[in-house]
């Protein structure tokens, strides 16, 4: 399954595919920890993540 992520803490977004919504939440968290040094509120995990159908 293919997900797309837009950051709420910078300009960034990023396109993944996992056959678990929890392992992409995992790869949000470590991309706020790395990039922007800080943590990501799960409400804007949910808003930011969404679903999409691979072509």
């Amino acid at each position: 399954m293919a997900y797309r992520f837009e950051c709420p803490l910078g300009s960034c977004q990023f396109a993944l595919r996992s056959s678990s919504s929890d392992e992409v939440e995992r790869l949000v968290r470590a991309h706020a920890r790395v990039s922007h040094r800080g943590r990501i509120d799960p409400a804007d995990i949910d808003r930011g993540m969404e679903r999409v159908e691979a072509a």
